[in-house]
């Protein structure tokens, strides 16, 4: 049997203000106002506090000296640094997901049908998750920790990015089913070539997207 630790009340005030940050509730460069947030959700600034430095190791706040904390900037070089740097680690981790043997599918086929149910529910939210979902199903079954924990450490800030692409007019929830199904295939037959292509062209897309929400924002604000 698998132990499972309960999340820590941390943990737990640290999920909702990522959740707040990636979805854009708490806009980039925002400050976060420990005695605020304390208030609001009941607990300590202590524990505020000790949330907030979980949120700056996934790169979603900025603890700075004498000015406390603040969401991170999400503006173009960001995006595309972002951007950038998940493409390629995803790109080596699914390769090498794909050269595995007796890779357990079944993780990712029921991320993909529940992406499937969102999708037709036109659920962004469900989407998102199913994404994570879908990427943490191979964290388990490579034996690479460096890769996986860096990987992992940046899943939020990917899910930032995602939410900003689906702010532009021409995003597509049924791209990303029509993506995971083609990448789970290219896994499945072990071609490292087309996860290439496929990872690459569709953050190419997102990110290009990402960065027309951030103009037009700017045009507007």
């Amino acid at each position: 049997m698998q132990f499972e630790p309960a999340a820590s009340l941390t943990e737990k005030i640290a999920d909702h203000l990522g959740g707040e940050i990636i979805a854009g509730r708490l806009r980039p460069r925002s400050r976060i106002q420990e005695l605020k947030v304390a208030s609001e959700l009941g607990v300590s600034r202590g524990s505020v506090r000790e949330a907030l430095l979980i949120l700056e190791r996934r790169y979603l706040v900025e603890i700075l000296p004498r000015r406390g904390a603040m969401v991170s900037s999400l503006e173009s070089e960001e995006l595309a640094n972002c951007s950038e740097l998940v493409t390629e680690l995803q790109t080596s981790f699914y390769r090498k997901l794909a050269g595995r043997r007796g890779l357990d599918l079944d993780p990712f086929q029921a991320a993909i049908r529940a992406m499937g149910g969102a999708v037709a529910r036109d659920d962004l939210d469900g989407v998102v998750e199913a994404r994570r979902d879908f990427v943490q199903a191979g964290f388990g079954q490579l034996r690479n920790f460096y890769l996986v924990s860096v990987l992992k450490g940046l899943i939020p800030s990917g899910m930032r990015l995602s939410y900003l692409a689906a702010a532009h007019p021409d995003y597509d929830l049924r791209d990303s089913l029509r993506f995971h199904q083609s990448l789970l295939k290219g896994i499945a037959e072990g071609d490292g070539e087309q996860i290439a292509q496929l990872v690459h062209g569709f953050n190419g897309r997102e990110r290009r997207l990402a960065f027309g929400s951030v103009q037009e924002r700017r045009a507007t604000a």
